[in-house]
C-alpha cells in the first residue's frame, strides 16, 4: 500500500515539474533535450500548452549598467589623457618622479649611515 501511494506521489510531483518546466521553456522560446524531455513527461498536459501558448524569443542578455566608480575612471583616464599624463608602462616613471625618488634614496643611505657611526 505505501508503495503505491509513494509511487503516486512522486510521479504526480515529476507530471507537475515537467509541465512547469515546460511552459516556462516554451514561454522564454528555450529550445533544447530539457525542453523535449519535459514535454513528454508532463504528457497530456503538456499538449494544451504546446497549442495555447504562443513561443517566447530566447532571452537576450544586456551589458550591466555603469557605476559611480567607472564612471570615475573613465573621467580621470579622459582627464589624463588631455593632459598628456596617460599611463605608463610598468616600472616607468616621468623624470621629476626619478629625480623625486633619488634624492629620497641618497637621504635614506645618508640617515643608515648616520645611525651606524
Amino acid at each position: 500500500m505505501f508503495g503505491s501511494l509513494f509511487q503516486n506521489l512522486v510521479a504526480a510531483l515529476v507530471w507537475v515539474v515537467a509541465n512547469v518546466v515546460y511552459l516556462d521553456m516554451k514561454r522564454k522560446g528555450i529550445h533544447g533535450f530539457t525542453r523535449f524531455a519535459a514535454f513528454w513527461a508532463g504528457t497530456p498536459t503538456t499538449w494544451v500548452t504546446f497549442f495555447a501558448i504562443e513561443e517566447g524569443r530566447p532571452p537576450t542578455f544586456e551589458a550591466p549598467p555603469d557605476d559611480d566608480e567607472s564612471r570615475l575612471l573613465a573621467e580621470i583616464r579622459r582627464d589624463r589623457a588631455h593632459r598628456g599624463d596617460g599611463p605608463r608602462p610598468v616600472g616607468e616613471a616621468r623624470s621629476d618622479e626619478r629625480t623625486h625618488r633619488a634624492e629620497a634614496g641618497a637621504r635614506a643611505g645618508r640617515d643608515r649611515a648616520g645611525d651606524e657611526s
